[in-house]
């Protein structure tokens, strides 16, 4: 009886400390996250990532990017204490690859399916116009402007105009299935990049989920810098619109092609 009371007890207790074991916060999240990429193991890094980071890129996209940047050479980082605002963390590094290099980004993680998950990596704002790059969407590369003119920035309303109604044949090309049309309408210089499979692909996490922002329709959105046309011609947005449960978080490039500005990349994701 005293054996069988001391099982009950050992396991009561084990019980208790599992229970009031914690998951692992947002900094170890994004370290083992690098630590992953510098060990050569890309794939496990990708499937670990949120859902919004997976929508930007293919599991083969983002293994191409992460050897472009150098993260699949990291070999240690410099790392600052999480910012937390609810179900979201920011996290800085310096990263330090074996090879020499070092160049600072910024990790958002989400609290998603019981874990931290990395969602996005950014450069540092541009001092010049406000905004940081997201590595790992899917924009275009900057055209080649030596027969172009650089037009100057169209007005606010404009600009709003111009996000509301890409978005909304964003958000026709989710209901459909289908990002043929959504294809025809972009940039012919950004067609250049990519081919219909390619978007098709990148986007295809948020036709699998069924994602709707049709309310982008009604809302008008916040910038989170004020739009800007930089030295290569693009139109540069960012922002994001206020929607519950999700806030659907933008950067947009567009580019003059006469007689009207077009989409010539976009990075859109989802935020709690």
């Amino acid at each position: 009886m005293r054996s069988l009371l001391r099982l009950l007890l050992a396991a009561t207790i084990a019980f208790a400390l599992g229970s009031c074991a914690k998951k692992p916060g947002p900094l170890p999240a994004a370290q083992q996250f690098f630590e992953l990429l510098g060990s050569g193991q890309v794939d496990a890094a990708y499937q670990a990532s949120a859902f919004g980071f997976q929508a930007q890129r293919t599991a083969t996209a983002f293994a191409a990017a992460a050897k472009d940047m150098g993260l699949t050479d990291y070999a240690s980082g410099e790392w600052s204490q999480p910012e937390r605002e609810r179900h979201t963390a920011t996290v800085r590094v310096t990263v330090h690859t074996r090879g020499g290099a070092s160049f600072p980004l910024i990790i958002t993680l989400v609290d998603e399916s019981g874990a931290w998950r990395v969602f996005s990596i950014h450069s540092p704002p541009s001092q010049a116009t406000g905004i940081s790059e997201n590595h790992f969407s899917l924009v275009g590369k900057a055209p080649n402007l030596a027969d172009e003119t650089v037009k100057p920035m169209p007005p606010e309303a404009e600009i709003r105009r111009l996000v509301r109604e890409n978005l909304m044949h964003f958000n026709d090309a989710v209901a459909t299935r289908s990002f043929d049309a959504f294809y025809d309408s972009v940039s012919a210089k950004w067609q250049d990049q990519l081919t219909k499979g390619q978007l098709q692909r990148a986007f295809q996490p948020f036709v699998d989920k069924k994602i709707d922002i049709s309310s982008v329709a009604t809302i008008e959105p916040a910038f989170e810098s004020p739009p800007a046309v930089n030295s290569e011609g693009l139109l540069l947005v960012s922002g994001h619109y206020p929607t519950k449960p999700y806030r659907i978080v933008f950067t947009m490039r567009f580019f003059y092609e006469l007689p009207e500005w077009k989409l010539f990349g976009l990075d859109l994701n989802m935020l709690e």
